[in-house]
């Protein structure tokens, strides 16, 4: 029997056809690209291109599970990602090599992955590949060609009304679409005041039924096939919504996370507000581009249509209306937006006082605070309720006023026409009904202005918070092409460098420190002294507002922010765990591990306990901000997540502040075992056992490092300076730093040398 032929299956033959018209491939053919591979191609892309130069090591995982697909459109469709990836332009692939392409990548079945450099004079192509370069005068069959060149470099410091145009810009489609829509929809509307002129003018006097059938049928016929275009037309719009929703949600919230971290605003509700505001602006540009280009323009075709039906007497009653009903709507923008603005700044407090309210409720609990909370909350909602009211109060007046002028401009339009009329005009009553119907359509834009300039204070209020989230400097901020040194060594050097939070006085003053690589170094100091500062400008999270930091030479604020994520592993004194499984929290930012390799360093950590005592194993639920684990627990997660990172710098802030003894003791050897003696590592603690892993320490204070040696010598000077102190003090006994801690010595060094 035949295959029976069906419209999916023939768009799935169309579909086949044109991959393998794009994608010539052979189905014999093995296509797959090894890891190894994948490793040597973007080392040479670097070469030959001004590609990023490296991937991530999840990104790196993710390609190469792609590319070991033994299909040729999979393999070229991840080589086209991949482009995108390092910043080249988009693969567009040919049958066959040219010289003004030059360089290109080739793809052949069976042999993989090469570049192709140069053109001899004799007419080889020259080519390099994992196997070392070549010269070919014939390719395999089924190869495939690309150009390979990298897109140029845009200046990054868009801001969000460049980010919304850009994403309006992309496709316009849905905005004639919606304005032909909207078009055939005016045009059939008049239908139904046609149709009244002829029933009054024709129909009434004449007694003609069969004309008023036929009449009927067509504006039924009319009013059904309007319905249908208003439909497509919502239809259009919700589609456009939608995507410009996803793309604009993307791009703030990818801002959002490029922010530096010294950026970050000191208001969570602010942050979260500027984030959210998204929605705001997105909501108002596409009501008002919808408003601009179909809405307002067609309230002039009725007004033509009028005067065609009516004259210049009849249409000028709706034309001095529509004017009156803009210099009513423009006189309530100033006052709308001021409230607007009002709002959406005590609203901003009011969230952030949320946000806190909830992440300290412990505290409020323990401590009885919770009527003073309250009471905050209660006056920020009057403020925020009054200044709702107050738009809600302009938007109600500008909407009877707007009503008020439709009944006016309706009776003044009959009275005139019925003068026009018993004046010897030719106006007929048809036409006079079918003039007042049709100028209730020209003042309906006019209705629709008291919500869009609603809209519009909002959105202007949330456009400035968005800009101002836009202004915050990035990761490698002002840097054009970020650096991604293959290698990294791990040496840290601070020139001249000083930071300080807004409206603070210096936390962190260093004139000249070099960490060589290998050093394990631990940091002390007193509370306060600026050692988590001190790692954060380290880790390349922060930026000293003078001086610069370096990692083997190149200015940390120069390497790309994902070849630091991947070279240097901050441990944060406070960790954080995002909901999910505990598996998602341990593999966050990593390239997938294999089972045995995640519980095998859970139990070096300790954190195999866990794991073991809960039935769902690594599958365990975790809640936003790690809610039902001990502060031990979520720590030992932290420390877990980062050993299984392995990363070529260490940088551990109170690693085990939260651990009780037994637990310290398994972690520092599972360090002691981790970090590689070529690797260096910075240790800010107060713990004495965590100096068994450093070979030198340095006591930092406000004013800038107060000691730095070799561990034995900076700890003796420590416990000299304990006995001198005690001894001024009437203790004349010496003792050695006890409870496992050097705060006490530290402090007093600090004192004296700060």
């Amino acid at each position: 029997m035949a295959a029976r032929l069906t419209f999916n299956s023939v768009v799935s033959r169309f579909l086949e056809l044109g991959k393998r018209l794009i994608y010539p491939t052979s189905s014999r053919s093995n296509w797959s690209v090894s890891a190894g591979h994948l490793e040597w191609f973007t080392s040479a892309l670097v070469s030959y291109t001004s590609a990023r130069g490296r991937l991530s090591k999840q990104e790196f995982w993710k390609f190469s599970q792609a590319l070991e697909s033994p299909e040729g459109t999979v393999v070229f469709r991840t080589i086209g990602r991949l482009f995108l990836q390092l910043g080249l332009k988009q693969a567009t692939w040919r049958s066959g090599p040219s010289e003004t392409l030059l360089p290109m990548v080739s793809v052949s079945p069976n042999i993989g992955l090469s570049i192709i450099y140069g053109l001899s004079p004799a007419g080889e192509w020259l080519v390099e590949s994992m196997n070392g370069r070549q010269k070919l005068t014939e390719w395999p069959e089924g190869a495939a060609f690309t150009s390979a060149h990298a897109k140029e470099v845009m200046d990054e410091t868009q801001t969000a009304d460049a980010l919304f145009r850009k994403i309006f810009t992309t496709d316009r489609s849905w905005l004639w679409q919606a304005g032909l829509a909207s078009l055939i929809a005016s045009v059939l509307a008049l239908a139904t005041s046609l149709y009244t002129m002829q029933v009054y003018d024709r129909v009434i006097s004449t007694g003609g039924i069969p004309t008023l059938v036929v009449l009927s049928v067509g504006v039924v016929i009319s009013i059904f096939i309007e319905l249908g275009i208003k439909v497509a037309r919502a239809t259009i719009i919700n589609r456009a919504t939608q995507n410009i929703d996803l793309d604009f949600a993307s791009g703030v919230f990818n801002r959002m996370l490029n922010v530096r971290l010294d950026q970050f605003p000191a208001n969570v509700g602010t942050l979260a507000a500027q984030v959210r505001g998204f929605e705001v602006v997105r909501g108002f540009k596409v009501a008002a581009t919808l408003y601009f280009l179909t809405d307002a323009p067609f309230a002039l075709f009725f007004l033509v249509v009028i005067f065609m039906l009516g004259g210049p007497y009849v249409a000028a009653v709706p034309t001095v209306a529509l004017v009156v009903a803009l210099a009513i709507g423009a006189s309530f923008k100033a006052s709308i937006r001021k409230h607007s603005k009002q709002e959406t700044l005590v609203g901003n407090r009011r969230q952030g006082l949320l946000i806190e309210t909830i992440n300290c409720a412990e505290t409020l609990k323990g401590s009885g605070a919770g009527w003073k909370m309250l009471g905050r909350w209660n006056e920020l909602s009057s403020q925020t309720i009054d200044e709702t009211m107050q738009i809600k109060h302009l938007n109600d007046l500008a909407g009877f006023l707007s009503g008020w002028i439709q009944q006016v401009s309706y009776v003044s339009l009959v009275a005139t026409g019925a003068w026009l009329a018993t004046s010897g005009s030719d106006l007929t009553i048809g036409s006079i009904i079918a003039c007042s119907i049709i100028s209730g359509r020209v003042l309906t834009p006019i209705n629709m202005l008291p919500g869009l300039m609603s809209q519009w204070g909002h959105a202007q209020v949330s456009m400035e918070n968005l800009e101002r989230l836009f202004e915050l400097e990035k990761d490698n901020h002002n840097t054009r092409m970020a650096i991604s040194p293959e290698t990294i060594a791990g040496a840290i050097t601070m020139m001249d460098v000083e930071f300080s939070y807004p409206d603070m006085q210096p936390v962190v003053v260093v004139n000249s420190l070099h960490i060589a690589a290998g050093e394990k170094v631990a940091v002390l100091g007193t509370t306060g002294a600026g050692k988590s500062t001190f790692l954060k400008l380290c880790a390349g999270l922060y930026k000293p507002g003078h001086g610069g930091v370096f990692l083997d030479g190149l200015d940390l604020q120069q390497v790309s922010a994902e070849r630091r994520a991947d070279a240097i592993g901050y441990l944060a004194q406070r960790s954080g765990m995002f909901s999910g499984t505990l598996r998602d929290n341990l593999l966050l930012g990593l390239p997938a591990c294999s089972d045995e390799e995640v519980l095998s360093v859970c139990e070096a950590t300790g954190l195999d306990a866990l794991v073991r005592a809960r039935p769902e194993g690594l599958d365990m639920r975790i809640s936003e901000g790690g809610t039902g684990l001990s502060g031990g627990q979520s720590q030992l997660a932290a420390i877990t997540r980062l050993m299984l990172a392995r990363p070529e710098v260490w940088l551990l802030d109170e690693p085990t502040a939260a651990l009780d003894e037994a637990s310290e003791d398994r972690v520092l050897a599972a360090l002691k075992q981790k970090i590689a003696s070529g690797q260096t590592a910075i240790i800010v603690t107060h713990r004495m056992k965590m100096l068994d892993l450093v070979d030198r320490i340095i006591i930092l204070t406000p004013q800038g490092i107060a000691l730095d040696g070799p561990k034995e010598a900076v700890v003796d000077h420590l416990m000299k300076a304990s006995t001198a102190a005690s001894a001024q003090q009437g203790k004349v006994r010496a003792y050695p730093v006890q409870n496992n801690q050097v705060g006490s010595a530290e402090r007093r060094v600090g004192q004296r040398n700060g």
